[in-house]
């Protein structure tokens, strides 16, 4: 019976971090009305480009005003390479997990270790957020601050 309480105390243990990792996992969509089945995607240069992701959405990315999307669904973003022209910089966060909350966080260079340039509040969702900075030539990390594992990304601003 001694040998017996530690088996069934690692049991439980391991079924409650399954369950947490299940819930915090980006799983698919059910409902079929993502073509990307919950899977990041990337998106098109401000200059015009396609958006690869195919799923009909609005990238977001207009050649001259520098405003880009990305969207929060099945705890991903939509889009894990943004690009950009150097000069005032907008996201546009749209934030479709309802109930989960998210932000974005961005940081210069390629990871959270670089200068800190500022966040939107963790808000629930469904729920639209715009977070806008300056932006010179380089690579800049975002990041939501709530699901850093499974949402995080780079932009790139050039030209």
């Amino acid at each position: 019976m001694k040998r017996l309480i530690p088996l069934v105390a690692a049991i439980a243990v391991f079924a409650l971090v399954a369950g947490a990792a299940a819930a915090c996992g980006g799983g698919s969509d059910d409902d079929g009305d993502d073509a990307g089945g919950g899977s990041p995607t990337t998106a098109a240069s401000p200059s015009g480009g396609d958006d690869t992701g195919d799923d009909g959405a609005d990238d977001g990315a207009d050649a001259g005003d520098g405003s880009l999307t990305v969207v929060a669904k099945n705890t991903l973003w939509d889009k894990t390479e943004l690009s950009a022209a150097p000069g005032e910089v907008t996201i546009d966060v749209d934030n479709q997990d309802a109930g989960i909350v998210h932000n974005i966080h961005v940081y210069a260079g390629s990871d959270a270790s670089g200068e800190d340039l500022g966040m939107t509040d963790l808000e629930a969702g469904p729920s639209e957020q715009t977070f806008t900075f300056t932006a010179d030539a380089g690579e800049y990390f975002y990041v939501c601050d709530a699901h850093p594992a499974t949402m995080a990304g780079t932009l790139t601003v050039e030209g």
